[in-house]
């Protein structure tokens, strides 16, 4: 009974996925697990002091989310970690210095938005009182 309801439920699943072309399962799974893995780290980040919490969220948002192209005759979007560990592994340092620098801009760009958040909410709530 149970392994039947099981079999029901991931033939269900397998056909909703049918729906969407091949090349766009990867992107949607991909998308879905970032989103998901990110709400729950945001909601252990806001049991920690206020910027310590910012930055490291900041630092999960750019190492899962910042993309790059991988390289080959198939050459799709990817995200910069992957080429980073790909990198490392077959000590291309042109490989790691390039991902590399783009997780950390994304973290520059994200440490400056939080910055000027930061301070319009206080002024913000200054000006309010």
């Amino acid at each position: 009974m149970v392994l039947e309801t099981l079999t029901a439920i991931w033939s269900h699943i397998l056909s909703v996925l049918d729906q969407f072309p091949e090349e766009n399962v990867a992107i949607i799974v991909y998308v879905t697990g970032t989103l998901i893995a990110l709400w729950c780290w945001y909601r252990l980040m806001t049991r920690l002091p206020n910027p310590i919490g910012g930055v490291l969220w900041i630092i999960v948002f750019a190492i899962l989310v910042t993309p790059t192209v991988s390289e080959g005759p198939n050459s799709e979007l990817a995200p910069a970690i992957f080429g980073l560990l790909f990198g490392v592994l077959t000590k291309e340092q042109s490989l790691i210095w390039a991902n590399a620098s783009l997780i950390l801009f994304v973290i520059g760009v994200g440490l400056l938005i939080g910055f000027c958040w930061s301070k319009y909410t206080i002024n913000k709530t200054a000006s309010t009182v």
